[in-house]
C-alpha cells in the first residue's frame, strides 16, 4: 500500500462512534478499498432480530394504505428490499425498483472486462443481475490510458474514439439499465500524462465520448490543492492526495461533487460454474474473496486496537504500539486516523498483530488460520482438477477435452469472442495441463 491509498483506507476503516460489533467479514482490496459481496450486501444480519413477531408486524403493515406502503419501503434497508422481492407479491415490483435505483449501492465491474467486449466466459458475474443494475461504478484499471491514448516516444499520440465507442457498446450490451456510471481511476497519472484538466486525458476522452444517456462520473486520485483548495473527505488536513468526483456536466465541463463519500462498491453476484470449465475457474475467483478478507483484517485490528482503549465508556489512553513512533492518543479515533496516514506501510507485514493485547492477538491469529485453512480447501480444489486430467488415459483425456470445447460451443455463460479451441479459456487450461 502506498500513500496515494490513505485517503481511501480512511474511508475503509471505522471510525467512533463504534454503533456495531467487529465486522469480521470485512473485505478489503491491497489498495485500501473497501468490496463488500452481493450476499453480504443482501444479509439482513442483525437487523433481522426483533422482540415483535415478523408475521405480526407484517400484517399491520398489509393493512396500511397503498400510498403508505411505498413510503415505508423507501426507508427499508436493501437487504429487506431484496427479501421483499423474493418473498411478497404484492411488493414486489415496488420493492425491485427502490433496490435497483439505491444511489448508495454501486455495483462493481472491471474495464479491462468491459474493454475486450464483456464476454461472459471472461467474467465470474451473474450476467442477468448485470441487466438490471442501474449505478455502477468502473473500476479503471492500469494499463486503460495506453489502450485508450497510446505513446510512441513519450508523446501521446491520437485519442482512438474506435476503442471508446466499442468500450461503451460493450457496456450497454450488458448493462442496458445503467443510469449512473463512475469510473473510479484509484492511482496516481503519471507526470507524462497529467495535464491543466482535473479528469486525466485517457478517462476523459472515454468519458466525454460516451453517447449513452447516463449520468457520468470519475472518481479520480489527485494531489491536495491542485484544482480546488477543499477537501472533499475526511482527511482534509492529512497527507498529500485525496479523492475526488468530478460530475461530467453540459459542453464537456466537469463540475467537483462537495462533501462527497463515495459508496463502498458492491461485487455482483457470481454465475453458476457449472461444467468442466467451471469447475475449474470457480478456484480463482473464491480463492480471490478469502484474499480480500485477508487483507479486511488490517483494518479490523486497527479498530479493534482503538475500541480496546476506548468502547463501551473505557477512556484509556496509550501510546502507539509500533516500533519507534512515541504518538500518544487519549481519544477515540486518533490511533485509527494515526494507523492510516502513518503506519499504512505495515499493513502486511508478517507481525501485524503482535501490537495487539493478548486476548485480541489470539482471535486476529485464530481468523487469519481459518481464512489460511480456507484457501488451502480452495487450493485442493484446483488440484483435484489437475490431477483429474494428469491421471487420466489418453482415451479419458479426449473426453475431457470434448467436454471443454462442446461447453464453449454451448453453454453462453462461457461463451467468448473465438471459437473453442482458440478462447483464451481453453489456451490457459491447455498451457497449465500440457496438452
Amino acid at each position: 500500500m502506498f500513500s496515494e491509498n490513505v485517503d481511501d483506507l480512511l474511508s475503509t476503516l471505522s471510525h467512533p462512534p463504534w454503533t456495531e460489533p467487529l465486522n469480521w467479514g470485512r473485505y478489503m482490496t491491497m489498495y485500501g478499498e473497501e468490496r463488500i459481496p452481493f450476499h453480504v450486501y443482501v444479509n439482513p444480519g442483525a437487523t433481522a432480530s426483533s422482540r415483535q413477531d415478523p408475521a405480526s408486524s407484517f400484517s399491520y403493515f398489509t393493512k396500511l394504505p397503498v400510498e403508505l406502503q411505498d413510503r415505508v419501503l423507501t426507508f427499508c434497508s436493501a437487504s429487506s428490499l431484496f427479501q421483499l422481492m423474493h418473498v411478497s407479491a404484492a411488493l414486489r415490483i415496488e420493492a425491485s425498483k427502490l433496490f435497483w435505483a439505491n444511489p448508495n449501492a454501486l455495483f462493481h465491474v472491471e474495464s479491462h472486462w468491459i474493454l475486450r467486449g464483456a464476454y461472459p466466459g471472461y467474467a465470474c458475474h451473474d450476467l442477468g443481475f448485470l441487466a438490471r443494475a442501474q449505478n455502477i461504478e468502473i473500476e479503471y484499471q492500469a494499463g486503460m490510458d495506453e489502450e485508450i491514448c497510446p505513446q510512441e516516444d513519450g508523446v501521446t499520440s491520437e485519442t482512438r474514439p474506435d476503442l471508446i465507442t466499442h468500450f461503451w457498446a460493450s457496456f450497454a450490451k450488458c448493462f442496458p439499465n445503467a443510469k449512473r456510471v463512475i469510473i473510479n481511476q484509484n492511482w496516481a497519472t503519471p507526470l507524462w500524462r497529467k495535464d491543466l484538466e482535473p479528469v486525466p486525458q485517457a478517462l476523459r476522452a472515454l468519458l466525454q465520448f460516451c453517447s449513452l444517456d447516463i449520468r457520468l462520473g470519475a472518481f479520480v486520485l489527485e494531489e491536495k490543492g491542485t484544482h480546488d483548495s477543499r477537501s472533499s473527505t475526511m482527511s482534509a488536513s492529512l497527507g498529500r492526495w485525496q479523492r475526488s468526483l468530478y460530475w461530467l456536466e453540459a459542453g464537456h465541463s466537469w463540475v467537483r461533487a462537495e462533501s462527497y463519500r463515495h459508496p463502498k462498491p458492491v461485487l455482483m453476484p457470481m454465475k453458476q460454474f457449472n461444467g468442466p470449465i467451471g469447475e475449474w475457474e470457480r478456484p480463482k475467483y473464491t480463492s480471490l474473496l478469502v484474499r480480500l478478507q485477508v487483507y479486511g483484517l488490517w483494518p479490523l485490528m486497527v479498530e479493534a486496537l482503538d475500541r480496546y482503549h476506548f468502547d463501551n465508556g473505557k477512556s484509556i489512553s496509550f501510546v502507539c504500539p509500533l516500533s519507534e513512533c512515541d504518538a500518544f492518543f487519549s481519544k477515540a479515533g486518533e490511533w485509527t486516523v494515526h494507523a492510516a496516514v502513518a503506519h499504512y506501510e505495515k499493513w502486511l507485514t508478517g507481525d501485524r498483530f503482535a501490537i495487539l493485547p493478548d486476548a485480541l492477538r489470539v482471535l486476529f491469529e485464530e481468523r487469519e488460520r481459518s481464512l489460511e485453512l480456507g484457501n488451502k480447501e480452495i487450493c485442493q480444489e484446483a488440484t483435484v482438477q489437475l490431477e483429474k486430467w494428469t491421471r487420466a488415459g489418453e482415451d479419458e483425456r479426449r473426453g475431457l477435452q470434448r467436454a471443454w470445447l462442446e461447453q464453449l460451443e454451448n453453454d453462453p455463460a462461457w461463451s467468448t469472442d473465438k471459437r473453442p479451441a482458440e478462447s483464451q479459456l481453453w489456451k490457459e487450461f491447455a498451457t497449465v495441463v500440457e496438452i
